[in-house]
């Protein structure tokens, strides 16, 4: 890791020891990752993948990406989702080893997300250090489009798979060997579910920041016995965000009831020697504006 960037991974590593969560809007959440991978960019609306997809006679898309340090063309930090926009279709290479995860911009009350594809291992206790390359995500297709059917797309298929392998030898998936987990925090090999790391949580615009479990002193933000990903076995410093789980039908479905921003992160609350990585396929819809008579997290 460069010298020039340890000041900025110590200071969060620092924010996460002491409350277990970083509070992230937009600029600030920027302005971290900027301090810690790089200088941030932009990718217009018709340089995004989601304008390959874009047929004769039909709106371009107007959502943008901000970039941050490196990244594989269409592909970088936060999802800038325009008004304009009813619908988007999101591929995320999660890095085990990046605290910060990806953000969902411009998101209205009663939107909703919904991730519909997890796949994919990481490790999260190697003996070696992590090189601090940040999660990625790209714009894959928007309105009508933005449908399960567009990450099969051959549109799209070129620029996914440059996804892919960007994630394949930047998070160093050759060296995941050591307490693997999948996106659901399980064990492959022996179904054990993780309390302390692994597997992805997503916060929602209520939230308003990332959340991030503990050490051996703070197993109080660890997931509840038996590890059982649902909101009864929550850490009670966790709201208004939610872990995948082993699919069932819509369970990863999610309405907000605020405007802001989605955040989709890996769980745990040390990085440095973290490997691997998560892909998912996420769906984000425009709600109709009407919001319930009582909230309820």
């Amino acid at each position: 890791m460069s010298t020039a960037f340890k000041p900025a991974v110590q200071q969060l590593q620092a924010e996460i020891n002491s409350d277990g969560l970083v509070r992230t809007p937009r600029n600030a959440y920027i302005a971290r990752n900027v301090a810690r991978f790089g200088p941030a960019g932009l990718i217009p609306a018709s340089r995004t993948i989601a304008a390959r997809m874009v047929k004769r006679g039909d709106p371009p898309p107007r959502s943008t990406v901000t970039t941050v340090g490196e990244a594989p063309d269409g592909f970088g930090k936060q999802v800038l989702w325009d008004p304009a926009d009813s619908r988007l279709a999101l591929a995320v290479f999660l890095n085990a080893g990046d605290p910060l995860g990806v953000m969902i911009s411009g998101v209205k009350p009663t939107d909703t997300i919904r991730v519909i594809s997890a796949t994919g291992l990481a490790s999260f206790a190697e003996d070696v250090e992590n090189e601090h390359v940040g999660a990625i995500i790209g714009i894959v297709a928007v309105g009508a489009t933005a449908t399960a059917a567009a990450f099969g797309a051959p549109e799209a298929k070129p620029a996914i798979d440059a996804g892919a392998a960007f994630a394949q030898d930047q998070f160093k998936e050759k060296l995941v060997k050591t307490k693997v987990r999948d996106p659901f925090g399980e064990d492959p090999g022996s179904g054990h579910k993780a309390r302390q790391e692994g597997g992805v949580i997503v916060s929602m615009p209520e939230a308003g920041q990332i959340y991030y479990s503990g050490n051996g002193d703070h197993k109080e933000r660890w997931i509840k016995k038996p590890g059982t990903r649902n909101n009864a076995h929550r850490p009670d410093h966790v709201r208004h965000a939610h872990f995948l789980r082993t699919p069932t039908t819509n369970q990863h479905l999610r309405r907000t009831l605020a405007a802001g921003d989605f955040i989709i992160s890996a769980w745990d609350h040390a990085f440095t020697d973290n490997f691997g990585f998560y892909r998912l396929h996420v769906l984000v819809k425009r709600g109709d504006g009407q919001l319930p008579d009582n909230d309820v997290d």
